[in-house]
């Protein structure tokens, strides 16, 4: 590129219009030099400082401008909003005029970091969904400056972005990874779950079962219990899976109002039983973190209409121990009970023995009666971990079910 030759031509165009360019009224001329500025033209060398790419475009009267300019469009009232960005991206458009914020923004955080934060609210929204749909080639250090010192600047404004995608049909949400990766924001999440949760209506099942674990442990449980029903009240728009990981969440917040739909919709059907005992002891696994009670009256109604359908098996091969998965997952539910202190759990299990469907699991109710009773009158007893109460029930032949040939079903 003849980098002589293009400064003399912006030159000859745009000096007679510099001062519509340095108020940024003429947002349209800077955004070719935004896009400099920002890395985006592979000829010029990355190496060089943001402002010397515009200079390699224009001469210093004009460069500053410019870059006066990126600044002035910051003070802009015509700018898209937030909303409006996240639906363009949902139909993979951008605003170029975005570019142009971005570069008046790390103008800013350039000459004082802390300056950012003193910018109008509604440019700093527009300017959060710019930066997850306009692609750059350089860092936004006000971004991460907001995130790390002030949050709330980016919470709202990032809630309104995904809100506006999914509304418009998108399948894939920039910035995900503040509520999916190993260390997400946890700021991020509690303010964004309920949300994406309501307004996701073609989320993936994977996806779902995610964001269902992590918005037991951070949502308000009131305030979710208010979300299933409103997704329950169109639960046509639901698949098979979805719905069935809808129902089961609102019977965790809300046993006695749901407890018959969830029963009437699993019934005894193996293909909804089985994810049903993979989403629950999903949730019990990590009981302890989230906002609800694991009742023994829940887990006694939910043991009734899992538990016949998964036989204890043993393993052929031994994959996962001496017992296959579902057979696992169904007993991480008796090991609750045997940690309950509640006080009719005696009863209630006693109770589940007389069930007829249970008869296959008499051996464990027995040992549960067992372990109870002797946390009652031993005074040093310590219950067993899962692994080590899962070993006892195999080596003293508790567990009366088939062989399964297969280490999955």
């Amino acid at each position: 590129m003849d980098f002589e030759l293009t400064r003399k031509e912006n030159d000859e165009r745009l000096l007679s219009q510099i001062g519509s360019i340095r108020s940024a009224e003429n947002i349209q001329a800077l955004i070719p030099f935004a896009k400099a500025y920002l890395g985006l033209f592979y000829v010029i060398d990355s190496a060089l400082d943001a402002q010397e790419k515009v200079k390699l475009l224009a001469n210093n009267e004009l460069a500053a401008a410019v870059l006066d300019g990126f600044k002035a469009s910051l003070l802009r009232v015509d700018i898209p909003s937030v909303e409006s960005i996240g639906c363009a991206m949902a139909e993979r458009k951008e605003f170029p005029e975005g570019y142009v914020i971005l570069a008046g923004l790390d103008v800013i955080a350039t000459e004082s970091i802390k300056d950012v934060i003193n910018l109008d609210i509604t440019i700093m929204e527009s300017a959060v969904g710019f930066h997850f749909s306009n692609k750059i080639n350089c860092r936004n250090s006000w971004f991460d400056f907001l995130l790390a010192q002030h949050k709330n600047k980016v919470i709202a404004a990032l809630s309104k972005y995904w809100i506006a995608m999914l509304d418009n049909n998108a399948t894939y949400l920039p910035g995900r990874n503040l509520v999916f990766s190993e260390t997400p924001d946890i700021d991020v999440i509690q303010h964004s779950i309920l949300p994406l949760l309501e307004h996701w209506q073609n989320i993936k099942v994977k996806t779902l079962f995610q964001l269902l674990q992590l918005a037991f442990e951070y949502s308000d449980a009131e305030e979710f219990l208010f979300v299933c029903g409103r997704v329950l009240s169109h639960d046509e728009l639901l698949n098979e899976k979805t719905r069935l990981y809808w129902i089961a969440t609102a019977y965790l917040l809300s046993p006695d109002e749901y407890s018959a739909r969830l029963t009437a919709y699993v019934g005894r059907v193996k293909l909804k039983t089985m994810p049903l005992l993979d989403f629950i002891t999903g949730i019990l696994a990590n009981h302890k973190k989230i906002n609800i009670e694991f009742s023994d009256k829940m887990v006694i109604q939910l043991l009734r209409m899992i538990a016949p359908v998964f036989p204890p098996q043993q393993h052929v091969y031994g994959a996962i121990g001496s017992l296959d998965i579902n057979s696992r997952n169904v007993m991480l539910m008796f090991h609750h009970l045997a940690y309950s202190n509640e006080k009719n759990v005696i009863n209630d299990i006693k109770g589940l023995r007389k069930a007829r469907v249970m008869k296959i699991y008499s051996g464990v109710i027995d040992n549960l009666l067992e372990l109870h009773l002797r946390k009652k009158n031993e005074k040093d007893f310590l219950l067993p971990t899962f692994d080590a109460y899962v070993e006892s029930l195999v080596k003293n032949n508790k567990l009366d079910g088939r062989s399964n040939k297969f280490d999955l079903r």
